[in-house]
């Protein structure tokens, strides 16, 4: 039976909606689609409801004219500077009779993990479980039905400040809809983009947002490590713009569209420009014209390219299985269209480098799917595997004890029922 399920990305630049309706196992139909502005944004996190409600509604509204149906509920993202990883251990010493594993004992140790001591303001948007430790032994997936007496597991959680997830949470009811799960924007992209063999043979996912770059090792078809840098293509399309007094969203199309690092080539003219001669990209403001250098934008762009490379080599050198990835590095989002990046990513990190392209979904051109739409249709394939396993239960207290708690019981439920 066929399911109509809509992806919200929100970012600092645009606000998108995918509406797809499932097809066969991990293939969807992508039935409408839309992108408008975004306001209310600042430094990656919400500063004004309204505005961001605003730019919901209108990308869900334009999405629901192209598709022809209507969006009551949907998936959304989270992103920017301010998520933070931890890495932890839980044990539990097993009481069962006759030191068998059971549901319970599993339950016990991922919950032993979760009561590391986070910050107040800090809610776990993702938990992951590497892996399993019993008895010394390593390596374990599922330990149910094993025997032993100490299990321990190995566990990182993807954190985001509750301020910045209740405003999303707000931002969306303020619309008029409901929000079905909010995933991390890294781990939505990588369901659209990886095959199922790389995600097996061990591959290294990077996704770059306006403002945050997120990095995530797989192996054994398992999300195994996961670290984000707090920049992304902004800080270079803000740099543009400060240093050439253009508009952010003008030095951001031109990133995409006439820069190159390695050398000048012919591209498409950028956004409310004439069709550029030699050197020279002429852009229309309005009713005057400016002349800018492409050599003079791509020395100004060089810098942050190289730093933003540095800190993503610096990272994985310390992230677990990275030496593992067979298949080598994959990138998609913000700033893959910027020529020679890759290149000098490649050469950088010494591993094979490609750019992601979007697999398992028709109906639309996703060979020139912009990172919002990656971000939202990969959200849709997200809840089409994920959400069928678990049942929703709306937590009304929100981070209070009592929401803790109900968290906890929520868990418990789910695992047994």
């Amino acid at each position: 039976m066929k399911k109509i399920l809509a992806g919200l990305d929100i970012s600092e630049d645009f606000v998108t909606c995918s509406v797809c309706s499932t097809e066969e196992k991990d293939t969807l139909a992508l039935l409408g689609y839309a992108s408008v502005p975004s306001r209310g944004i600042d430094n990656g996190a919400i500063s004004d409801i309204s505005e961001v409600a605003l730019s919901v509604a209108s990308a869900v509204e334009k999405a629901e004219a192209s598709a022809k149906t209507k969006v009551v509920s949907l998936v959304t993202n989270c992103d920017g500077a301010s998520l933070r990883v931890y890495n932890t251990k839980g044990s539990v010493t097993v009481a069962e009779k006759e030191n068998e594993i059971s549901r319970h004992e599993v339950e016990r140790v991922t919950e032993a993990a979760r009561t590391i001591a986070l910050p107040f303001d800090r809610e776990i948007v993702h938990s992951i479980t590497r892996d399993f430790i019993l008895d010394g032994q390593d390596g374990i997936k599922d330990p149910t039905g094993m025997f032993g007496t100490r299990l321990e597991a190995d566990m990182e959680f993807v954190t985001a400040l509750v301020t910045n997830l209740h405003n999303v949470r707000r931002s969306i009811n303020t619309a008029g809809f409901e929000i079905r799960d909010i995933v991390l924007s890294g781990i939505a992209a990588g369901y659209a983009i990886l095959e199922e063999l790389e995600k097996e043979l061990g591959v290294i996912f990077i996704f770059i947002s306006y403002s945050a770059t997120h990095m995530i090792v797989y192996n054994g078809g398992e999300i195994k490590s996961i670290e984000i840098i707090p920049a992304g293509s902004g800080r270079m399309a803000e740099l543009i713009a400060d240093n050439f007094k253009i508009p952010r969203d003008y030095a951001a199309d031109l990133l995409k569209r006439e820069i190159s690092l390695d050398k000048p080539a012919t591209a498409e003219p950028a956004q409310g420009s004439a069709s550029p001669e030699g050197d020279k990209i002429v852009l229309r403001l309005g009713g005057s014209s400016r002349s800018l250098s492409r050599r003079a934008l791509a020395e100004a762009a060089r810098p942050e390219a190289e730093e933003l490379i540095k800190q993503i080599g610096g990272k994985l050198k310390d992230m677990l299985f990275a030496k593992e990835a067979a298949m080598g590095c994959v990138v998609a989002g913000d700033l893959t269209a910027l020529g020679g990046f890759l290149e000098m990513l490649e050469l950088s990190l010494s591993m094979p480098v490609k750019m992601g392209l979007v697999k398992g979904v028709t109906g639309g051109d996703m060979a020139r799917a912009g990172t919002g739409q990656v971000t939202s249709v990969g959200l849709v394939k997200y809840w089409a595997r994920e959400g069928a396993k678990r049942k929703v239960r709306k937590n009304i207290f929100g981070n209070t004890p009592l929401g803790k708690l109900f968290d906890r019981v929520n868990r418990i439920f789910s695992e047994y029922f």
